[in-house]
């Protein structure tokens, strides 16, 4: 079975990007981000990007429709107006997106999900997309701009860092720590999606 990584591409001089996935023997890089062009990073639109990568010999496919943060369907979003990650999670595009992307995996590929920021905890693809492989069963791997590693498990202790700085001295006095820990990882979740998730208020100046 292949693995699963995530990637930023942040803006990366393509070079360096492209050692980024060739470091780590990604040979298919899926685009998950809703609108796959900018005009601040335009090496990495859509038709430019696939270019590239396939005289690097790595695969590109857009994904966005499956994955991508901004999806047209209204439902999809909350009472407060932004974008449900367990709801996303649970539709049938994105489900049918993740048994696409392992049978790629079990077909022994090396896959990178991609999207634009550079830190995994600040990015859909990381609190929504990776947090659901992870769930199935799936280890995930996130490429960090310095090349350095860190799995989707070391992201978890990252979120509830954020979240409940003060669970280690809690957690002395409480047998139950560890239930604790997986209940505070859900809130840790569900805050993030609150902070990072795309909102309806903007979608009238984005394109999706």
């Amino acid at each position: 079975m292949g693995l699963l990584y995530t990637v930023g591409h942040s803006q990366h001089d393509f070079e360096y990007f492209s050692n980024l996935l060739k470091n780590n023997n990604i040979n298919y890089l899926l685009d998950v981000r809703s609108t796959p062009y900018s005009k601040y990073a335009e090496t990495y639109n859509r038709e430019h990007l696939s270019k590239l990568l396939l005289e690097k010999n790595i695969t590109y496919s857009y994904m966005g429709k499956y994955f991508g943060a901004r999806p047209e369907n209204i439902e999809l979003y909350n009472e407060e107006g932004y974008l449900d990650f367990e709801k996303v999670a649970q539709s049938e595009l994105f489900i049918k997106g993740m048994k696409n992307v392992i049978l790629g995996l079990n077909r022994g590929n090396n896959i990178a999900l991609m999207c634009t920021e550079k830190d995994p905890i600040d990015c859909h693809r990381a609190i929504l997309v990776a947090r659901a492989f992870s769930l199935s069963g799936v280890n995930v791997t996130h490429i960090l701009p310095d090349g350095k590693l860190q799995t989707q498990k070391e992201l978890d202790e990252r979120l509830l860092d954020m979240y409940f700085p003060d669970r280690a001295q809690l957690s002395i006095f409480n047998f139950n720590s560890v239930i604790n820990d997986e209940e505070n990882l859900k809130i840790a979740y569900k805050e993030r999606n609150k902070e990072i998730g795309y909102h309806l208020r903007n979608r009238q100046h984005a394109v999706v």
